[in-house]
């Protein structure tokens, strides 16, 4: 079994060598330099960096305020002149609003009535 598994991985360097091979090529037609070896071919494990020091920080936290005051001051302008095209909506006259009392009282006075008939505190049926 290990015999197959020597023979997959040598099999796939070779493709790997004939790959490399082909990519020097192509760069070479183009005229671009080969990339340098990174910590990932190597095979040493990339080093892990800590957090920004508090230079970067700073400069990031600015840089994001200025970003974001840019975004509300056009967020802000925007609405402004929205507003003034958006049609008004319809309000209630104080007639309307009298009528519109009146309405909803009959209609409780009807529902209070239908419960009193009923002989309990809630009425069963929607009275329309």
């Amino acid at each position: 079994m290990t015999e197959g598994f020597d023979g997959i991985v040598a099999q796939l360097e070779h493709q790997k060598t004939a790959i490399e091979r082909a990519l020097a090529a192509l760069r070479e037609v183009e005229g671009v330099a080969a990339p340098a070896a990174t910590a990932s071919s190597s095979g040493a494990p990339a080093k892990r960096r800590g957090r920004p020091k508090g230079t970067g920080r700073n400069l990031r936290s600015e840089g994001q305020k200025k970003r974001w005051a840019a975004k509300k001051a056009a967020v802000t302008a925007a609405p402004a002149a929205s507003k003034k095209a958006a049609p008004r909506k319809p309000q209630f006259t104080p007639e309307g609003l009298q009528k519109l009392a009146e309405a909803m009282k009959k209609r409780w006075a009807v529902k209070r009535a239908v419960a009193k008939k009923a002989g309990s505190k809630r009425a069963t049926k929607k009275v329309a």
